[in-house]
């Protein structure tokens, strides 16, 4: 900082943005996505006059949100005849708090249809939307949908009823469905600050949150409706830490994903490689990729390190190209583990290769490195999992695994938007050197709420601006100088809002 003058808010650029942002842009409000339930496949589902109603736990804020809805896997045009949202009631389950619900509009319209392998944004809607503060979607299908477009393991339990439910609080006459799918419903935006941005956790069922059980390939019920996957603790620690950058996490994990393949299976998803645009780089307002995966390339097809290494090289270059940030996450310990194919000589050599690569930094200087084997392993036999993280097969974690996984991230490898600003609290506010010799005494304020005086030349102020509001801060200095005159000097900085 140079001397006699006040300097007190540094916007830090990232990316490949101007080093400095106006106010204006920094304040002016975009679209972020707060939450994504990235489509895997249409395998099930099928409703006729029913209303289904399902949950969707943001992790982003705004005043103002829209929603995305996806008929990407379906085989025919899909009919949405009314589309409302709210507020989950305390009670939870399928009631809509009081006051919340409002309707979802699309072109101005009730209904829409969405063409086959197609998707569609709503109108914007005006409700409250509050990070891990559950919203309720219901849509109700007057004729017979098919398979609906959906993610398979959603870890929220959807409600049906029969008939036009949708303008009901009442939860009543809502059955769970036997399943934890997320139908139609794809991604909730929020309209944020221009300082806000979006992380993608993007990989398979370590980034989807999938929980085993004691059935072999059969998923616990810990897991559901408890918000507990990585990128959910991950969110929570952004919200929680002081000074961490405006950023939303998001899930676009899918379990059984690979890199390089299509699932074995139609709920596994397209690979990695294909859908990275649509699933992580087009969501809106996205910054960082974190890029977590291969298991299942090796475990569920041939232990090739040489050939998931290509892969995940392909998506960095890919991440990198639409300027994105890219932490790349190393691969899992799964000795062990059901099935063996995962964890067996082969496939441990094989993730120690990709790992060696991780590690070493050959995908890139400006690549974070995340080190979720690290994380996990067992510190006497590196190639299992800690047992009070294993979920039971030796591959998933639990809840507490997940969160190990959370803290393993750095979070100053997270990039926010190129206009957010980190402040400096507190600081030292000094009156410039000029005016020193003949100093009687200088106050300070910032905002118009007094922060201090100044009575010797060497004397500072202590300054908070985690407070301020507004697109600028001003900060005014009122010098008295000896012989009576007094001098006011006045700062007014963009404020980026965090």
């Amino acid at each position: 900082m140079r001397r006699g003058r006040i300097a007190l808010l540094v916007c830090l650029a990232v990316l490949a943005a101007p080093a400095a942002a106006s106010a204006a842009s920094c304040a002016a409000p975009h679209w972020v996505a707060a939450w994504a339930a990235v489509p895997t496949d249409a395998a099930t589902g099928g409703f006729q006059d029913q209303t289904l109603r399902q949950v969707l736990v943001p992790h982003g804020a705004g005043h103002e949100a829209r929603l995305r809805l996806s008929n990407r896997f379906g085989a025919e045009p899909l009919t949405i005849d009314r589309t409302t949202i709210g507020r989950r009631a305390p009670a939870g389950g399928a009631a809509v708090a009081a006051g919340t619900l409002v309707p979802v509009t699309f072109g101005g319209r009730d209904a829409v249809t969405i063409p086959a392998g197609a998707e569609v944004v709503s109108d914007p809607i005006a409700i409250a939307v509050a990070p891990f503060e559950a919203l309720l979607v219901s849509t109700y299908f007057r004729s017979g949908t098919g398979p609906l477009t959906e993610h398979y393991y959603a870890r929220q339990v959807p409600h049906v009823a029969s008939g036009d439910r949708s303008g009901e609080l009442s939860g009543e006459g809502f059955d769970a469905l036997d399943r934890t799918a997320s139908y139609v419903v794809a991604e909730l935006d929020v309209l944020a600050p221009g300082s806000v941005g979006a992380v993608v956790a993007f990989g398979d069922s370590l980034t989807d949150g999938y929980v085993a059980s004691a059935s072999p390939g059969a998923a616990g019920l810990e897991a559901i409706g408890t918000d507990g996957a990585y990128p959910d603790v991950l969110q929570r620690r952004l919200l929680l830490t002081r000074g961490a950058p405006p950023l939303v996490v998001l899930n676009a994990g899918i379990a059984g994903n690979r890199i390089l393949d299509d699932g074995l299976i139609s709920e596994h998803g397209r690979s990695m490689l294909a859908r990275l645009q649509d699933d992580a780089l087009a969501l809106p307002g996205v910054t960082t990729v974190i890029l977590q995966g291969g298991a299942n390339d090796i475990g569920a097809g041939e232990p090739d390190a040489a050939r998931v290494i290509a892969g995940l090289s392909d998506l960095v270059a890919r991440a990198r190209a639409a300027g994105r940030r890219v932490l790349l996450a190393t691969m899992t310990p799964a000795e062990g583990a059901r099935p063996a194919s995962y964890g067996d000589a082969e496939a441990e050599a094989a993730r120690a290769t990709v790992n060696a690569w991780i590690r070493s930094g050959a995908a890139g200087d400006d690549v974070g490195i995340v080190d979720f084997d690290a994380a996990l392993r067992d510190p006497d036999q590196p190639g299992r999992l800690r047992a009070d993280y294993d979920s039971g097969d030796g591959l998933h974690p639990n809840l507490a695994g997940y969160r190990a996984m959370a803290e393993a991230v750095d979070l100053a490898l997270l990039a926010a938007p190129a206009c957010a600003c980190t402040v400096r609290a507190p600081l030292r506010v000094r009156v410039p050197k000029r005016f020193r010799g003949r100093l009687e005494r200088a106050v300070v304020t910032v905002d118009g709420r007094r922060a201090g005086t100044i009575r010797r030349p060497g004397q500072s102020v202590r300054v908070d601006f985690r407070r301020a509001r507004g697109e600028r801060v001003v900060i005014r200095m009122r010098i008295r100088l000896s012989g009576g005159r007094t001098v006011t000097r006045v700062q007014r900085l963009p404020r980026c809002v965090g």
